[in-house]
């Protein structure tokens, strides 16, 4: 039997252990797709009979994966804990949970699946770790920071969560999945001297510091005041009436995925729910990925052309990135439904088929193109340019309004987390 190294501690592979790596390995692929039980057992080497042996069905071989990543993650933590035993090297333990994930990204896709499927799985996740006796002491380490406020505690840790979790992917997507899912990212003691330790050095002082850092190279940064943060967040509102009807088979769409969740997306169930036949779907789209990916690239072209009528009123780059972050909150807590549609796009892979990944380096606002020099002097271990930090604080926004929706935050509840998580971007944390 082979042997599993999880930091320093290795031990022989059972073959349930070993199916249990291998359903994982489908997560390590872009766009994560269903697999089914025979997939599973020619990724193992064994029969179909023989999977059947250790688990009831798919089912049962999806629970074990739960049960497997929360074991695999406690070990982790603790080891590296155990590593940096004092609470002020939460740095040190921040660059070895970079690396632990960088050179493992199958569970981050999982991790990413499982959000987008559950609606408690950070409580899920906690649960979990305490019943395995994980203790942490973050929350001493936030009130040293500062971070005093149960609900800024709550943002900062999301904030920090997705934050690795984008600039991971990034790299594993401009570097290719092979090169940064390096093995000697897995050695963590000799982590200082291999790239994927460098690059979680490098990671962690950037987010420590902030965009404001490497802007200030070109042009000084100011705080905006609160006067100016009221006038934006005017300018910035969207209302539901502001935008087009939507789409009644866009709505049809996410009622299906909220009453009965992503699996249960067929042209059938949503032609059900228009009450239509379902032939009549298919004379407009040739299949439901299609469909939605039209309707998606026209709901967010509404969006496209309110950041560049708002960004226009942006006097400096602080201001910049603030009005894309207030006008997407604004966009999207009045088009809720697009969470649900989005969510599946990322579910089913579809959007691999589409969009153009040359697109997202064009330069597209004025202050992009000012700032392209200064971000191309800075090293995260791969080419960076300011399209990318845009995404980056777009995508922290789609995942606070995820938190609303989830949580049930109230408006000024959300703004001011939006006002937060805008400040954790600019000035570090």
């Amino acid at each position: 039997m082979e042997k599993r190294k999880t930091g320093h501690l290795s031990e022989k592979k059972s073959t349930k252990q070993l199916i249990l790596d291998a359903a994982f390995s489908f997560y390590r692929r872009p766009w994560v797709q269903e697999f089914s039980m025979s997939q599973l057992a020619a990724e193992v080497g064994i029969s179909k009979t023989a999977i059947y042996r250790h688990f009831k069905n798919k089912e049962a071989v999806f629970e074990g994966m739960k049960e497997y990543f929360f074991d695999i993650l406690f070990n982790q933590l603790r080891e590296i804990q155990t590593r940096h035993h004092d609470e002020s090297d939460y740095i040190k333990r921040s660059e070895d949970l970079i690396v632990f994930f960088a050179s493992n990204s199958q569970y981050i896709n999982y991790i990413i699946t499982q959000d987008s499927q559950i609606k408690d799985f950070e409580k899920s996740l906690y649960e979990e770790l305490s019943k395995r006796g994980f203790t942490s002491d973050f929350n001493k380490v936030l009130e040293k920071k500062g971070v005093n406020l149960d609900s800024k505690k709550y943002v900062y840790i999301y904030f920090y969560s997705v934050s690795l979790i984008y600039f991971i992917k990034l790299r594993e997507k401009l570097l290719g999945a092979k090169n940064a899912d390096s093995a000697e990212g897995d050695k963590l003691d000799s982590k200082k001297s291999s790239t994927l330790g460098k690059f979680s050095e490098k990671l962690v002082d950037f987010l420590n510091r902030g965009l404001s850092d490497i802007v200030s190279a070109k042009f000084p940064v100011e705080t905006i005041s609160k006067t100016r943060l009221c006038e934006l967040d005017a300018i910035c509102k969207i209302k539901e009436n502001d935008l087009p009807e939507e789409n009644r088979i866009f709505t049809a769409f996410a009622n299906v995925i909220r009453k009965s969740g992503f699996n249960s997306i067929t042209i059938e169930n949503i032609a059900n729910e228009l009450n239509m036949a379902k032939s009549s779907l298919y004379f407009y789209f040739e299949n439901k990925q299609k469909m939605l990916f039209t309707l998606i690239s026209k709901e967010l072209s509404f969006l496209e052309m309110a950041c560049v009528e708002n960004r226009a009123e942006a006097k400096t780059y602080s201001e910049f990135i603030y009005i894309n972050m207030r006008t997407a909150l604004s966009y999207f807590c009045a088009r809720p439904s697009i969470f649900f549609l989005c969510g599946y796009l990322i579910q089913s892979g579809a959007n691999k088929d589409f969009g153009n990944d040359e697109c997202i380096v064009e330069s597209s606002s004025n202050w992009e193109v000012r700032l392209k020099d200064v971000f191309s002097r800075f090293d995260l271990g791969f080419p960076v340019c300011p399209e990318y930090f845009t995404i980056w604080t777009g995508i922290l926004t789609v995942g606070l309004v995820v938190l609303k929706l989830k949580h049930g935050l109230s408006e000024e509840e959300t703004n001011e987390a939006l006002k937060y998580i805008f400040d954790l971007a600019m000035y570090g944390v």
